[in-house]
């Protein structure tokens, strides 16, 4: 049964995923660790095929990222288990319970609501899972949604078009002041090009009617792309010194 599941489609729910990685959390904080010594922080007495399984579902969540050499837990996740609740938590939650692409797959295309039962997994059925475990992974998913339904639309967005948003200018000129709104800016089209170095240049494009708060929450997404460059530059920098410490021990 297992080889007719999606690689990519976890055994568990997020909230169980999130349950175990807070072990591995609370004994690695955020150290890169073995595989082996991931297992063990699971409870696990040694690497085995339910101590992968249960490692691949956080990886697949978001909730553990690296290399089998070195699984250490992602920003997302210390951003679940520290922060309080608020946007940067929720987008943080949003991000990963639909990081399994199968998952995102399902949400794009039956959003927030899903068909009946039957329809469901007849869908799963001709993805090629078995009717036990197309009934599984529907219990997953369901569960998962439940989770997120009380996330502030906005927060669902934005967590969701942040790969897309780092086309934005990491930051705006310093004089640059948007108009201040009446509190409603007509505007049909403006564009905005920065040249961040000679090789580098951002684009803003602003399409529609612009309200205060929507410029609010421009300004809002512009600094959660700078946050999402940095922890990309971070992640990377930490990646290389990882290997360029391995590579020194050979």
């Amino acid at each position: 049964m297992t080889g007719h599941r999606s690689p990519n489609c976890p055994q568990i729910s997020f909230t169980e995923a999130a349950i175990k990685g807070r072990k591995v959390y609370e004994k690695e904080h955020t150290h890169p660790a073995p595989k082996a010594a991931v297992a063990e922080d699971l409870g696990y007495s040694g690497i085995n095929g339910r101590a992968l399984s249960i490692i691949g579902a956080l990886r697949q969540y978001g909730i553990l990222e690296g290399s089998s050499e070195g699984l250490r837990i992602t920003e997302d996740a210390v951003a679940f288990y520290e922060l309080e609740e608020g946007p940067e938590r929720n987008e943080a939650l949003y991000r990963m319970v639909f990081a399994p692409p199968f998952f995102e797959s399902l949400r794009q295309q039956f959003g927030d609501s899903l068909p009946s039962e039957g329809t469901l997994k007849h869908h799963l059925i001709r993805e090629g899972f078995l009717p036990r475990a197309a009934d599984e992974v529907i219990g997953v998913y369901r569960e998962n949604l439940e989770l997120v339904k009380n996330i502030p639309k906005r927060y669902q967005e934005r967590a969701q078009s942040l790969e897309d948003a780092l086309i934005l200018a990491p930051s705006l000129p310093a004089n640059y002041v948007p108009a201040q709104p009446s509190p409603t800016t007509n505007v049909s089209s403006l564009s905005f090009s920065f040249p961040l170095s000679l090789e580098t240049r951002a684009e803003l494009h602003i399409r529609g009617t612009v309200s205060g708060d929507e410029l609010e929450m421009l300004r809002d997404q512009i600094e959660m792309t700078i946050k999402a460059l940095k922890r990309t530059q971070t992640a990377s920098r930490m990646m290389n010194q990882l290997d360029a410490s391995q590579n020194s021990g050979k």
